[in-house]
């Protein structure tokens, strides 16, 4: 079973850009260790796609209409990444996050749906290439849609804000009418997907910016992580987590 990331070089300084290639490289450990395939993607595979030209001038325009602000290349990377995974061959496969940590999630066989893992967060998810190509479809046509309701509820837009606005019921009265129109399902359990503790039923830990301000606060034994290793803290406790020693 193959599972995919996407990883776009921002030219952030050195140091950064060490600490992404050292997050990819436990990334890739933590899934093989269980049997999956690891495959990393890129801009060039999202350009491969035919609606590539699409998706890069409506969603930088939507976003400016939105926010009245010029998107970045890290808030445009967060659309590309669905349509790398349009371009891919399997039928069905999953994708995640790069900080998406497989702790004790066996090979499973992905849901028929396009499938959320945790809720309005796509950190983790499942389909096939058709799914993830209509996908990005969706993300254009329903923000187009719903564009003057988005321009009063959303200060910012990259894809979870898609998911948070148009899908989640507290912010769409129409939003399960609008998952079953465009096949796509959420879960959310928090005890096995992206949660903040590891525990015995964790499948999938979530090491996000945020989880890691969640863990160092919560985590008596991490409580030293962020002044002895700075940035590299999310790196330090996905190490101890997959049991990988620390580098001297």
């Amino acid at each position: 079973m193959k599972i995919y990331t996407y990883y776009q070089n921002m030219n952030h300084s050195d140091q950064n850009d060490a600490i992404q290639n050292e997050l990819i490289d436990l990334w890739k450990i933590s899934w093989s260790r269980h049997g999956y395939e690891p495959i990393v993607l890129n801009l060039e595979d999202a350009k491969k796609h035919s609606y590539f030209e699409t998706l890069n001038t409506e969603m930088r325009r939507i976003f400016k209409e939105i926010t009245n602000n010029e998107i970045s290349d890290y808030g445009m990377s967060c659309w590309f990444r669905w349509l790398a995974y349009a371009t891919q061959t399997e039928e069905k496969f999953y994708v995640s996050d790069y900080d998406a940590i497989n702790v004790n999630f066996p090979i499973t066989e992905p849901n028929d749906k396009l499938h959320f893992m945790d809720s309005a967060c796509p950190f983790l998810a499942s389909g096939t290439p058709k799914q993830f190509e209509n996908l990005c479809k969706a993300f254009v046509e329903v923000s187009n849609e719903r564009l003057e309701i988005l321009k009063n509820q959303a200060n910012h837009y990259h894809d979870q804000n898609f998911f948070m606005h148009n899908f989640m019921s507290g912010n769409n009265e129409s939003a399960e009418e609008l998952k079953d129109k465009h096949n796509i399902l959420m879960t959310h359990d928090r005890t096995k997907f992206g949660g903040s503790d590891i525990n015995e039923n964790s499948l999938v830990y979530h090491v996000s910016h945020h989880m890691t301000g969640v863990t160092l606060t919560k985590n008596k034994s991490y409580a030293k992580y962020e002044e002895t290793y700075g940035k590299r803290a999310r790196v330090m406790i996905i190490r101890d987590i997959l049991k990988i020693e620390k580098p001297k």
